[in-house]
């Protein structure tokens, strides 16, 4: 197939019409062969299918009339051989309506014949039948017995023997139509796997020649065309294309441009880069300013909790000391005008109940500074250590009190007892504070009676699950999946950051080895679900230095 004076265009369009019209009559000769098959297998079901199937009720039918006859003379209930002689008249229905039916589908000749001898034996048999019914009716049990054993059984033999003869005759019809399918399936797929055959051979001839005649005149220009795109996608820019002086429609020409292209929007990368490394350093520092200004809020919110802690137990010590100093006055003027042993009694009594008041405050503050130093150090050096985890959390209550007053927010705890931890007490802490913040913050706007709940259970030996519940007005769903992103807040400016819960992301999942997972509806409240391994370095977090 050689037609040198046409283009490449042409001959692509010529080569593969060749192939598009073999695929065509491939399709017009299967679509006709596919229509006979249907045709055949049309046949097969529609008409000779059928036929069969009702041959077989026919026989059923008349079955079930012989056995309702044997029955009547057997009965002897009226109730029960009537239910007999209704089956008969049902089943002799059915059989007239399937015989009507077979009378008008089949047409072959021996199908024919065999219905013509159904109907004369049918005749006869529906005359005997009908004197059984009436020999019953009358009451001559005997004559319908013997009318059954020696005309009706007969018939009967003859009615089902004909019958079998009309099943083996359509189930012949039946075979040859199986066999006519098969015969239109084979010459089907014979003819279509010849074409496809040879519509494959043809599309692999025309593109070897096609592929021939390109790389014959496009000559060497491929080989050098090839080169400078590997270089180009090496990232080499630079090099130089040498292209025919009024050549503006090659491929080299393309790739010119293409190249020239990539050199300006490289440099323009490179100077985006820059200002993007220059802005990335700028958020950093940002950052960095938010978390230690988060970090002095806490300060400032355990600093006051602790003045607030202990403001009570020392003014009760104060103004017990007070009380005993003016005792002793009192005391020391009254000796000196003579004592009574009741006066002295009342004295000691005094001085020991300023004493015992004293202590006790004394104690309580000690108690408090204890507990405050302990979430100071845990806060500021994260060790890892074993703890109670009702006790941190009483002692994280301790410290949210001041602030939780002032907003009118109350607060409930409900940590199972007995739960011992193997963590983070500090970074749990921060957890804890900042997600009661946010709550306090975020959640109760507009809402009357606002009430958090922190509660903790054991999962199970291993895994432990706090909870952290609001009755406020809950998160959008449009918001609660960018919640825990850096920088996102409602409250820019109004106590908010932007940065409390993706800390508490970050500390859940990267310092206690847990996760978390938040539940809110609108008007319904939120709840944060934080599950944490009993032992963080069991789970797999390296302890802290």
């Amino acid at each position: 197939m050689r037609y040198p004076h046409l283009r490449i265009g042409q001959r692509l369009a010529l080569g593969y019409g060749f192939v598009i019209l073999l695929l065509i009559a491939m399709t017009l000769v299967g679509v006709a062969r596919l229509g006979a098959l249907s045709r055949t297998t049309d046949e097969a079901l529609l008409e000779k299918y059928p036929n069969t199937l009702m041959v077989n009720e026919v026989i059923g039918e008349l079955g079930a009339i012989a056995r309702a006859m044997r029955n009547t003379l057997i009965m002897t209930e009226p109730e029960q051989v009537k239910a007999q002689l209704d089956d008969i008249v049902s089943a002799k229905r059915k059989m007239a309506g399937l015989l009507d039916q077979l009378n008008r589908r089949v047409q072959d000749p021996r199908g024919r014949e065999i219905l013509q001898q159904i109907d004369i034996i049918r005749s006869a048999y529906i005359v005997n039948q009908e004197e059984f019914i009436s020999l019953l009716a009358e009451g001559r049990r005997g004559e319908a017995k013997n009318l059954l054993l020696v005309d009706l059984n007969p018939y009967q033999s003859d009615y089902f023997r004909v019958l079998g003869q009309l099943l083996q005759n359509e189930s012949a019809m039946m075979e040859q139509a199986s066999s006519a399918i098969r015969d239109s399936y084979h010459r089907a797929r014979t003819v279509m796997l010849g074409l496809t055959a040879f519509a494959a051979l043809l599309s692999v001839s025309i593109t070897c020649y096609i592929t021939r005649t390109l790389l014959r005149q496009l000559g060497g220009e491929p080989d050098y065309a090839t080169a400078i795109a590997r270089q180009i996608a090496a990232g080499r820019l630079e090099l130089e294309i040498t292209i025919a002086p009024r050549d503006r429609g090659s491929l080299l020409f393309a790739m010119k441009v293409m190249r020239d292209r990539l050199e300006e929007r490289s440099h323009a990368l490179q100077d985006a880069n820059a200002e993007l490394e220059q802005s990335i350093v700028s958020l950093q520092q940002t950052q960095e300013d938010l978390v230690r200004s988060e970090k002095l809020a806490a300060l400032g919110a355990l600093v006051a909790g602790v003045a607030h802690e202990l403001n009570t137990p020392i003014g009760n010590g104060v103004l017990a000391a007070s009380s005993l100093l003016d005792h002793a006055r009192s005391f020391e003027e009254a000796s000196a005008q003579g004592l009574r042993k009741s006066a002295l009694d009342a004295h000691l009594a005094e001085v020991k109940h300023a004493g015992e008041i004293l202590l006790r405050n004394l104690t309580r503050a000690d108690d408090l500074v204890a507990s405050f130093k302990q979430v100071a150090v845990d806060r500021e050096s994260s060790q890892g250590r074993r703890f109670v985890l009702d006790e941190v959390i009483a002692e994280i209550m301790l410290t949210l009190w001041p602030t939780l007053k002032k907003s009118g927010v109350a607060i409930t705890h409900d940590i199972a007892p007995g739960i011992v931890m193997h963590s983070y007490p500090g970074p749990l802490g921060q957890v804890v504070t900042n997600l009661v913040n946010n709550a306090v913050i975020h959640g109760f706007d507009g809402v009357e009676g606002g009430a958090i709940a922190v509660n903790a259970r054991a999962l199970d030996a291993d895994w432990i699950e706090l909870e952290v519940r609001d009755n406020g007005q809950g998160i959008a769903p449009d918001r609660l999946g960018r919640i825990y992103d850096p920088f996102y807040t409602t409250k820019l400016g109004k106590g908010g950051s932007g940065l409390g819960l993706n800390i508490v992301y970050n500390t859940v999942h990267g310092v206690l080895g847990g996760r978390i997972a938040a539940h809110s509806e609108p008007g319904k409240g939120t709840c944060f679900t934080v599950t944490l391994p009993v032992s963080t370095f069991r789970a797999g977090v390296l302890p802290r230095p």
